[in-house]
């Protein structure tokens, strides 16, 4: 009996860690998908891809000693 009772406090908290665990993750990937944090997304890898084109057609030249 007392097998049971143990193995039912483990699961009920177990359970509960899952969904605190889980609301976290939906919290902070909702902050991620807010309107101005994609165009800031979006802006950075605009820039990254022009750096990277720039750099294919006129790489950058050693530093001269």
């Amino acid at each position: 009996m007392l097998l049971r009772i143990r193995w039912f406090i483990l699961g009920a908290l177990s359970s509960l860690v899952g969904a605190a665990y889980a609301a976290s993750k939906l919290r902070r990937a909702r902050q991620r998908l807010t309107p101005s944090a994609l165009a800031d997304s979006g802006k950075r890898a605009a820039v990254a891809m022009l750096d990277r084109t720039a750099d294919r057609i006129d790489p950058p030249r050693p530093a001269a000693r």
